[in-house]
């Protein structure tokens, strides 16, 4: 029959692709979505919140805790290799195959089927959570009396900070939520995401989540809301053209960089005021860090400034880039003297 020849090779290419598809495939597949570049993202503000937990006598860099090495575990490759495959799964039809940054998917889609990254992403979630609640159930420990969500929680606030993660993960992605394609909403979840859990998170591995210094917690939020406006600028072209309302869509690639250089500026002020009234964690051998800091704060709005106008994808990777470079500098700088330059415990 006239058909068959071509259902026999449709066939015989189903079953190649289901025989060769191996373990490295589906490891590669997880990597190429941002692997260690987007696992940093969440990983470094929980280092920062862990690091300014620390008892003054023992304050260190050095990671030499179980907790915090679980915590990043959980918060990188578990929950955001969840957070990365959720997004995927329900883009990888639409906006993913139009966006450059997004060309692996395009590349991947044919060997890996849908449903493998749908399954994969609850398995990485339910591992993500499993390994927070046994941190919480055995590593934790806090003096009483406790306040707040604390007296609540109890030594559980850890895995209830990465129990809201992983459900802000889901609304960003999942349709019948879909923040992603809410103006305003796709920012709010990221800067709550990563400038607000992660820290508490690292924070929560030694202390009350209620202990945190709230303006320094808004400082860090508005430093990710700053990195994070441009990515949506970065994408507009190809969420447009889906239909997905993100921030950038809503209002335009130039106000949305305008609007994450607002956030830079209100950030960098906070930690002006903070460091110069000498309020936690600007105490102590950190009193006089902004004698040290200013040249790379300030370096970050005037190439913020630079780049934010007339914006194209790729300034604004290259903006990201150098952000991303200026801030690691200046938080380690910071946390160098915080410690008072110990990388391990004294």
């Amino acid at each position: 029959m006239a058909g068959e020849p071509h259902a026999g090779r449709v066939a015989d290419e189903v079953i190649r692709r289901e025989v060769y598809i191996t373990p490295q495939d589906l490891a590669g597949f997880i990597v190429s979505l941002g692997g260690v570049k987007f696992w940093a993202v969440a990983i470094f503000p929980m280092y920062v919140g862990w690091v300014l937990a620390q008892p003054a006598a023992v304050r260190r860099l050095f990671i030499d805790d179980l907790s915090i090495v679980l915590g990043l575990a959980v918060v990188g490759p578990l929950l955001g290799t969840f957070t990365l495959l959720i997004n995927t799964y329900y883009d990888m039809g639409t906006t993913d195959r139009t966006n450059p940054r997004k060309q692996y998917v395009q590349v991947i889609e044919d060997l890996i089927d849908r449903e493998t990254v749908l399954y994969s992403a609850w398995g990485f979630a339910g591992l993500g959570l499993l390994v927070a609640a046994f941190v919480s159930a055995n590593l934790i420990r806090y003096d009483p009396p406790l306040v707040g969500l604390s007296a609540l929680a109890g030594n559980y606030a850890f895995f209830l900070l990465m129990l809201l993660a992983a459900v802000f993960s889901f609304a960003y992605s999942h349709p019948s939520v879909r923040w992603k394609g809410v103006p305003g909403m796709d920012l709010v979840t990221n800067v709550l995401g990563f400038g607000v859990l992660c820290p508490l998170g690292g924070w929560a591995l030694l202390r009350p989540i209620e202990e945190f210094p709230v303006w320094y917690l808004l400082s860090i939020a508005l430093f990710v809301g700053a990195a994070y406006a441009p990515t949506t600028a970065s994408d507009y072209e190809s969420d447009k053209a889906y239909g997905i309302r993100t921030l950038a869509v809503a209002v335009g690639p130039t106000r949305t960089m305008w609007l994450g250089f607002a956030q830079l500026v209100a950030a960098v002020a906070l930690l002006f005021a903070g460091g110069l009234a000498r309020v936690f964690p600007f105490t102590g051998t950190a009193a006089n860090a902004l004698a040290a800091l200013w040249p790379f704060l300030l370096a970050q709005i005037g190439l913020y400034a630079i780049f934010a106008r007339r914006p194209t994808q790729g300034k604004i990777w290259a903006l990201l880039l150098l952000l991303s470079i200026l801030q690691a500098l200046a938080t380690l700088l910071f946390l160098y003297f915080f410690v008072g330059g110990r990388a391990y415990p004294p």
